[in-house]
């Protein structure tokens, strides 16, 4: 039987913070190398195409 004291109870909380910033940290890469990708694109075009009202 797996002993449970507030040592254990705070390991496990601190182990999901980090397996949720980590994954935030790797949502945030993706998203920087879309808009990367996205400069490489239109940045030839003098007239940036307006998609949902953005330039």
């Amino acid at each position: 039987m797996k002993l449970i004291t507030p040592f254990t109870i705070l390991n496990q909380k601190f182990h999901e913070m980090d397996l949720i910033r980590d994954a935030m940290k790797s949502r945030r890469l993706a998203t920087e190398r879309l808009h990367d990708d996205l400069r490489k694109m239109y940045k030839n075009l003098e007239h940036p195409p307006i998609v949902n009202g953005y330039v």
